[in-house]
């Protein structure tokens, strides 16, 4: 059966304020990129991360990202070089906890209780309550925050059915303890319409709860999603710089800031600077080896870059903004040529005589075409390299299988070289 909106439901599009903002960018960011990234650099884009004033930060999910964690809980705690109010949270899959566990045993006390744990896939082996055993070791060991991460398909939409699949593990993690509930739209096909009674009916049924989405871009509304779940009462809000994510990505940072700008809606003892989300984004794009989206909203290289001239609409609309124009074959009209040199102080008699102006633009077409031609032969070879470098060391199950194979055949040999040893 199909939800409905609660009875007197309020939306709410500008002038209020949510209480967090969780970053996704380290986690999603390695998760995404085809090779393995250096733990230093890693560590250079959370200081810009927290920099640009975000403060809580999901650093990863893989064997290796704790040693990461403790690094930066140790730069904050023993030596003061990351600010007190950063809170870093590790996504630990109850399908791989154990020796993740063991990692986290060794970590100090006051390390342990400042380290947010958001259970992934708290519906694997549920008949044995291994959520919550697991929870438990944890508390045990000195963790005091937790969050849950509820994996959703939302390919047919939400009904009664789905919406108690769902409460159902929100009530386990309610009876652990839990405050904060990550809402994942885990294939990112969830649509605006259903995410909007699906947010509106659970800030409803659970009002002391903190509920944020996980709104992945498969369909291109992972933005809108995110919106319209605060819209809708959720109280938290996640994303990454430059749209990093699985896939198709995660909302753009720079872009919900630019949004919460222009509608008024603030985050909880959090200022984010618009500019330095920008200067993260694109050394985010360096760090993961990605090929920059030149024309990505806020942090697109060359987004405030507009055509030069007549055509320009927001100019002819008055608009006020940070441009950096140029000129191409689409923009070179005889009144393009005519504002340039009226611009650059020709005289009159020039600037209206039509044959003057016909030939500076002939040959301003002349030196752009040339420019072009160059310009074509360097691209063709610059994306037969990128398809080159994307294309060839990747690695797969295949290579796990030869290496694998590869060290029992090392350990056979060993074996066989101490048997006839022992037999002499």
């Amino acid at each position: 059966m199909a939800m409905q909106l609660p009875k007197n439901h309020k939306k709410r599009e500008n002038n209020f304020q949510i209480d967090g903002f969780l970053d996704e960018t380290l986690r999603e960011g390695a998760e995404r990129c085809l090779f393995a990234v250096d733990e230093d650099k890693k560590y250079e884009l959370i200081k810009k991360l927290v920099d640009s004033g975000i403060r809580d930060i999901i650093i990863g999910s893989g064997p290796k990202d704790p040693s990461l964690i403790f690094k930066c809980l140790s730069a904050k705690h023993d030596f003061g070089k990351l600010p007190e109010d950063v809170n870093f949270a590790f996504i630990l899959l109850l399908n791989s906890w154990e020796p993740l566990y063991e990692t986290f045993k060794s970590f100090p006390k006051e390390f342990l209780n400042d380290l947010t744990i958001s259970f992934g896939m708290v519906e694997y082996q549920q008949e044995h309550q291994l959520f919550e055993r697991v929870v438990e070791k944890f508390r045990k060991i000195g963790v005091t925050k937790f969050r849950a991460s509820l994996l959703n398909n939302f390919s047919n939409g939400v009904d009664e059915d789905k919406y108690a699949q769902i409460t159902h593990h929100i009530n386990r993690c309610v009876n652990e303890g839990f405050d904060t509930v990550r809402i994942n739209d885990s294939l990112g096909t969830i649509y605006p319409e259903a995410m909007e009674v699906l947010s509106a009916n659970l800030v409803y049924d659970y009002p002391n709860l903190n509920f944020c989405l996980h709104a992945y871009n498969d369909r291109g509304l992972g933005l809108q999603n995110a919106l319209i779940s605060i819209y809708n009462g959720f109280n938290m809000i996640e994303g990454a710089v430059a749209g990093y994510g699985n896939r198709s990505g995660l909302p753009a940072i720079e872009t919900l800031v630019r949004i919460f700008s222009e509608k008024n809606i603030t985050i909880k003892n959090t200022n984010l600077d618009l500019e330095k989300l920008k200067e993260a984004a694109i050394r985010t794009d360096e760090i993961f080896m990605t090929v920059p989206n030149i024309y990505r909203p806020e942090s697109g290289l060359v987004v405030n870059k507009e055509n030069l001239g007549v055509l320009n609409i927001p100019d002819y609309l008055g608009v006020e903004r940070k441009t950096d124009y140029f000129l191409n074959k689409v923009g070179l009209h005889l009144g393009t040529v005519q504002k340039a040199l009226k611009s650059g102080g020709f005289s009159e008699s020039l600037i209206n005589n039509s044959d003057f102006i016909k030939e500076v633009r002939e040959k301003v077409e002349e030196k752009m075409m040339l420019i072009a031609a160059e310009k074509q032969s360097k691209f063709e070879g610059i994306v037969s390299e990128i398809y080159e470098f994307y294309s060839t060391g990747v690695l797969g199950a295949k290579d796990i299988q030869e290496i694998a194979e590869q060290c029992a055949l090392e350990k056979r040999t060993l074996e066989q070289k101490v048997f006839q040893y022992s037999e002499r």
